[in-house]
C-alpha cells in the first residue's frame, strides 16, 4: 500500500503540469496551434460535439484527478491507520471512477493522432506530452499496487 500511495501522489502531482503545458504544436501552412487537453475539449464543444467534449473532459481530466485523489486518501488512511471522514464513500467513489480513468488511453491516442496529423503538417511534441505520459504511467502503477482486499477490513472500522 505504501507504493500505491506514492504512485497515486506522483500521478496527482504530474497531472497539474500535464493539464497546464501544451501537448503538441501543430503547424499547417505557417499557422501554428498549441494544444492542451482542455483546448481539445473546448474545440469539440465549439464545433458542436458537446457530448464528446464532455466525455473527453470527464475521462481525461475530471475522473483521473478525482480517482487519484480518492486513491491517495484511502491509501494514506490505511497506512496511518486513521479513519478520516467519508473514507468508505471515497473508496466506493474511486471504485466507480476506475473504469472512467482513461488517461493512459488518452496518452496512446495522442501518439496515434500525431501519426495522422503529420500527413497534414508539422507536429512537434511539447512538455505536456511527457507529463501526460508520466501521469499515465504513475496511474497504472498506482492501480496495480492498490490492494482492495487489504483496504476493505480497514473500511469496516470507518464511520
Amino acid at each position: 500500500m505504501p507504493a500505491a500511495l506514492a504512485f497515486s501522489m506522483a500521478a496527482l502531482i504530474t497531472l497539474i503540469p500535464a493539464n497546464m503545458n501544451p501537448i503538441l504544436i501543430f503547424t499547417v501552412a505557417g499557422n501554428s496551434q498549441e494544444n492542451l487537453i482542455i483546448t481539445g475539449v473546448e474545440a469539440l464543444w465549439n464545433e458542436g460535439f458537446e457530448p464528446l467534449g464532455a466525455i473527453v473532459f470527464f475521462s481525461a481530466i475530471f475522473a483521473p484527478f478525482v480517482y487519484l485523489l480518492a486513491l491517495t486518501y484511502v491509501s494514506a488512511s490505511w497506512i496511518f491507520r486513521i479513519h478520516p471522514p467519508f473514507l468508505k464513500a471515497a473508496f466506493r467513489f474511486a471504485e466507480s471512477l476506475e473504469d472512467w480513468n482513461l488517461l493512459p488511453v488518452f496518452a496512446i491516442a495522442c501518439v496515434v493522432s500525431v501519426v495522422k496529423l503529420r500527413t497534414l503538417g508539422t507536429v512537434s511534441w511539447e512538455s505536456g506530452s511527457l507529463w501526460i505520459l508520466a501521469a499515465a504511467i504513475f496511474t497504472m502503477l498506482a492501480i496495480q499496487c492498490f490492494d482492495k482486499k487489504s483496504v476493505e477490513p480497514h473500511l469496516e472500522g470507518a464511520k
